[in-house]
């Protein structure tokens, strides 16, 4: 981890409140793993408004020209900072943070689950597992339109995808849920990766528990000091004998065994 004050390179709307932030950061290309995130401060220099840094997934990074990327939505005072930063401005962010995603030799099936933002960091291991030659099946889920855009990104990663919209406005009309649980007979024997809303992960532990189907989640927290320090993170997990214990999303996650977590 280190701190790094660097430039924008672009800024681009993908949608409605929906932006793609590029940055210029060969430390960050160079070490980033996937699964991993940046801590950013969402304010100008000398000030402190929002006063906690806001985090978020490393969704992409292009090595060549140590620039990586991140995707989010406008929803405060933190990321409405973010959406009017311009090329050549500079921001101050932490990272890499996080126990980024293992890449296991011996699995060569994944089929990678994301809804709504919770698509941002599956395109980066997406993409590590692809120039793995591993095999990827990614399936994606929104409410409407609003991602519209991000499909001429995933386009550029794999071919073998699924979308879908609750509203049909894009893709197809449904909810990844549903298919997954159409298609699991077949799918059983990759491994699950999912990222999304807590709805959304409580569905999926219910149903890969039931068919002894084995998952990892990346779990999107509230993060404040993003290094273990302030517990502000803390997930329950539970352990071989039954009890349970907490663990860091910022230090121990975001990636954790689907089914180990409880979600209260």
């Amino acid at each position: 981890m280190k701190s790094i004050r660097a430039e924008v390179i672009a800024n681009k709307k993908y949608g409605e409140n929906l932006y793609k932030l590029e940055i210029f950061s060969p430390h960050i290309c160079k070490n980033a793993l996937p699964g991993q995130f940046i801590n950013i401060k969402c304010s100008g220099l000398n000030t402190y408004d929002p006063l906690l840094r806001r985090p978020f997934s490393i969704y992409d990074t292009e090595k060549n020209y140590n620039v990586f990327s991140i995707m989010f939505l406008v929803r405060g005072k933190g990321t409405e900072y973010l959406c009017k930063l311009d090329k050549g401005d500079f921001i101050d962010l932490l990272g890499p943070l996080g126990d980024g995603f293992k890449i296991s030799a011996s699995i060569n099936n994944y089929v990678l689950i994301g809804g709504g933002i919770g698509v941002a960091p599956l395109c980066f291991i997406a993409k590590e597992l692809i120039e793995k030659n591993k095999n990827v099946l990614f399936v994606a889920g929104f409410k409407d339109e609003t991602f519209y855009g991000w499909q001429k990104d995933i386009v550029k990663i794999l071919r073998n995808y699924r979308i879908f919209t609750e509203d049909g406005s894009f893709g197809e009309n449904g909810i990844p849920f549903n298919f997954i649980k159409d298609n699991l007979k077949s799918l059983k024997k990759h491994r699950f990766v999912v990222c999304g809303p807590i709805d959304m992960l409580k569905n999926f532990q219910l149903l890969f528990k039931e068919k002894n189907v084995k998952a990892q989640a990346v779990i999107e927290e509230i993060i404040a000091c993003g290094i273990g320090a302030c517990m502000g993170c803390a997930v329950k997990i539970v352990k071989d004998d039954g009890s349970f214990e907490y663990k860091k999303v910022c230090s121990d996650g975001p990636v954790f065994n689907l089914a180990e977590v409880i979600f209260e």
